[in-house]
């Protein structure tokens, strides 16, 4: 047995015990081969073939396992694909132009009792904590035929065509809930994202959650061991849901889409459903079907009548099958109301899981409007605010003191501003799904201002904040702050093939691929054979410079010297000239390296990349935050069921312009994810927080918004600007239009409220 495929079985969380027997199910040619990787890279090798194995499901409206595409792996820049494919556990295949990956026997036959393995470990009374009962059922129930594609989407359904978006438009908080679990699944290793590609239709849609065939019934057999009461009933459960759901289908669809099989069951729960319409329809002859089966059919008489009697049923079958299944766990411990819940019910959402203040109010009223405080925003570039729309005048208040409220213990309470109503608003990060944050708006909105005030708060309670800003006006105006201005000739550096012996996950092939990677993003137009002679160029530096596989060698340094030696004079002329700025610049050598032992030992430390050509900031933060992911990713995961909620965080990561780092269309044919991309989904269980600035929605895809817990948009620059970022936070274009500067629309988790922030000059240090 191979000891590396042993450790790397264990380092990914199996059990010592089953790790002999899991591992027994890889043949011998195939740890043979493994023998030949380090430990951190068979773990990659093996989650990969683990990721497609559970993602193929995505790539078919039959949900039968026909494979994923090729732009959906997380590695298929890097050798885990190739590994997979040379001993033969994937194998791809062409459907109209693209690429799509799948297990073959032999991988499937090692990935299913992995996956069986990892499924039975879930901590299901952990990961259903503050969630209803009903969920995992539900969840279970979504991969239990093929309708539903064993999937569930990572963000709001586009289509009516799905038992998730019947859940959605029915009861939209039981499906926030679901969606927040199989976030919580795929954190344990038991879903992954994959874009959804029908290999019957035209292509790629949105991104979803992709669970493995095995998921229904092991859960299943969970649920029954957790309530006894389940197995009574969950199958009961289920039918029903499949029944009224695909009967509620047939109604609202009409009679040519997509007939129902007409089971009895069926049959009996239609006849039920006419009865309940019997005012807003007219029901015609019954017509013999090819089972045999007669099925009623009926035209409409009353639109509206018949889409508000749909509703209904909806609701009452969400509202009957939310009483049935009821995990039995403790009941949480007392504790101080969360601030961030302090937001007043709507009227009219009383089904609601949580509360959503309106965001459209015509007018400002006594009652719900802001006090009149200024909002700092001359740190960006003004721009000419749009004409206001009528508003009734408010006599000015005097603005109120923030009220200080005790700390909760092992908390971690930011404080942003306050609601309309005058409520105190934090975000408490170690209490969401993740701790990620997205900040949009146009020039003038205050993004600045902001940012600047979470990292001040983030400091203030010990927390290490690095600030990567493009424009140099982000570090806060006061409190203790370490800058490195990086420029031409300066004295600070990073080295991005520097290698560590405690660090081996960052090995001479892995800095390689990294840095040929970000110069292939940076730089689109290199060749593909450009990128390979670079490759080798730097293998060779390695070489030269004694420094091996062997960890021992690693405290030898490659210097960037020597590099632009080789590189320079290289007989490709195109080469040095897409490089020649890096070298130039001293862009990775100087006198003093920044540290990131001192980076985390808390305090914010700003990275001022305002005097580089703008193609060089980018490839410097690409790269300074690939090394930031590799070396808390050598301390290992946060350990999961972390009581305080300052442990869950190592690292707050704030990027200004974060779409430079963001792969725009992730659904493209690039074959370079841009490393936002790649980590962002695997930087939260090494305890980094991302919190990213940009002035569009549609700068973030789906991939990156699905990982992000809090979106916080503020006053638009333009009409355009405006049109794009209402559409998602569901407000109108006036009002982003109009917001003053620091005033926005925030979403924390399912909640939303507008929200203004208080500045640095009205806050007390």
């Amino acid at each position: 047995m191979s000891t590396d495929l042993t450790r790397a079985l264990k380092a990914m969380g199996y059990t010592d015990a089953g790790v002999p027997a899991l591992a027994e199910s890889f043949p011998p040619a195939v740890v043979e081969y493994l023998q030949d990787f380090r430990t951190q890279e068979v773990r990659d090798i093996v989650e990969t073939l683990l990721y497609i194995y559970i993602a193929q499901n995505s790539s078919s409206s039959r949900g039968e396992g026909q494979g994923v595409i090729e732009q959906s792996c997380y590695a298929y820049t890097s050798g885990p694909l190739f590994v997979l494919a040379q001993v033969g556990l994937i194998e791809s295949a062409s459907w109209h132009g693209t690429t799509v990956i799948k297990a073959t026997p032999a991988g499937e036959a090692i990935a299913r009792p992995l996956m069986e393995a990892r499924i039975r470990a879930l901590d299901i009374q952990g990961l259903a904590h503050e969630i209803h009962g009903v969920v995992p059922a539900l969840l279970a129930g979504t991969v239990k035929g093929s309708y539903v594609n064993k999937t569930f989407p990572s963000s709001l359904p586009r289509t009516e065509e799905t038992f998730v978006s019947f859940l959605l438009n029915n009861n939209s908080a039981l499906f926030e809930e679901c969606e927040q679990f199989a976030s919580r699944l795929k954190a344990a290793g038991c879903a992954v994202l994959a874009h959804a590609y029908d290999l019957d239709g035209l292509g790629a849609g949105g991104v979803v959650y992709t669970f493995p065939p095995e998921f229904a019934y092991i859960l299943k057999g969970m649920l029954e061991a957790v309530d006894p009461g389940a197995r009574e009933h969950y199958d009961m459960l289920l039918e029903s849901f499949h029944s009224t759901f695909t009967v509620l289908r047939y109604l609202s669809c009409g009679e040519d889409y997509d007939r129902i099989r007409a089971s009895s069951a069926h049959r009996r729960e239609l006849s039920r459903v006419l009865g309940l319409l019997a005012d807003s329809i007219y029901v015609l002859e019954q017509v013999p079907q090819d089972d045999g089966v007669d099925l009623a059919r009926f035209i409409i008489r009353d639109r509206d009548l018949y889409d508000a009697h749909l509703r209904d049923l909806g609701r009452a079958l969400m509202t009957d099958v939310a009483e049935k299944i009821v995990i039995d766990r403790p009941a949480p411990a007392a504790e101080p109301p969360a601030p961030t819940m302090e937001v007043p019910a709507t009227p009219g959402e009383a089904e609601a899981a949580t509360s959503v203040p309106p965001a459209e109010e015509e007018a400002e009223t006594e009652e719900d409007g802001w006090d009149d405080a200024v909002f700092a925003d001359d740190e960006e570039e003004e721009a000419p605010p749009p004409p206001p729309a009528p508003r009734r005048i408010v006599a000015p208040r005097p603005a109120p003191e923030p009220v200080a409220e005790p700390p909760r213990p092992g908390g971690l309470d930011i404080f942003l501003g306050h609601a309309q109503g005058g409520h105190r608003v934090n975000w408490s990060p170690g209490r969401l799904n993740n701790g990620h944050m997205i900040i949009l708006g146009g020039s003038g909105a205050g993004k600045t201002e902001t940012i600047r005030c979470i990292a001040s708060e983030l400091a203030a309670q010990a927390m290490p904040v690095v600030l990567i800003d493009f424009h140099g006006d982000m570090a806060a105006s006061t409190g203790s702050i370490r800058s490195y201005k990086i420029r031409e000739g300066g004295e600070y550096f990073f080295n991005p093939l520097e290698l560590d012996p405690a660090i081996d996950e960052i090995t001479p092939l892995r800095a390689t691929s990294d840095f040929v990677d970000a110069i292939s993003i940076n730089f689109p137009t290199l060749g593909i054979q450009q990128r390979r002679k670079i490759k080798n160029i730097i293998k060779d530096c390695y070489r030269m410079s004694g420094i091996t596989g062997n960890t021992a060698t690693w405290t030898r340094v490659l210097d960037f010297d020597d590099i632009e030696g080789e590189i320079m004079s290289c007989e490709d002329e195109a080469i040095p000239a897409y490089l020649e700025d890096i070298f130039d610049y001293k862009l990775f050598s100087g006198e003093e390296k920044i540290s990131l032992p001192t980076i985390l030992s808390g305090g914010i430390t700003h990275i001022n990349l305002n005097a580089l050509p703008e193609n060089l900031r980018y490839l410097f933060a690409d790269l300074f935050l690939r090394r930031i992911y590799y070396t808390l990713q050598a301390t290992g995961e946060i350990p999961r069921g972390a009581g305080d909620e300052r442990e869950k965080f190592r690292l707050f990561v704030i990027v200004d312009e974060a779409k430079l780092l963001v792969s725009q269309k992730s659904g493209s044919k690039t074959a370079i994810k841009a490393v936002l991309n790649k980590y962002a989904t695997e930087m939260r269980k090494f305890g980094v927080s991302l919190i990213l600035a940009s002035q569009l929605i549609a700068h973030f895809n789906e991939e990156i918004l699905a990982n992000i817990a809090v979106k916080f948009c503020m006053r638009a620059e333009n009409k355009k600007q405006a049109q794009e970022n209402a559409k998602f936070f569901e407000v109108s274009e006036k009002d982003l239009l109009n917001f003053q500067p620091g005033e926005g629309i925030l979403i924390i988790g399912s909640e939303k409220m507008n929200v203004r922030i208080v500045p640095t000059s009205g806050r007390k240090v």
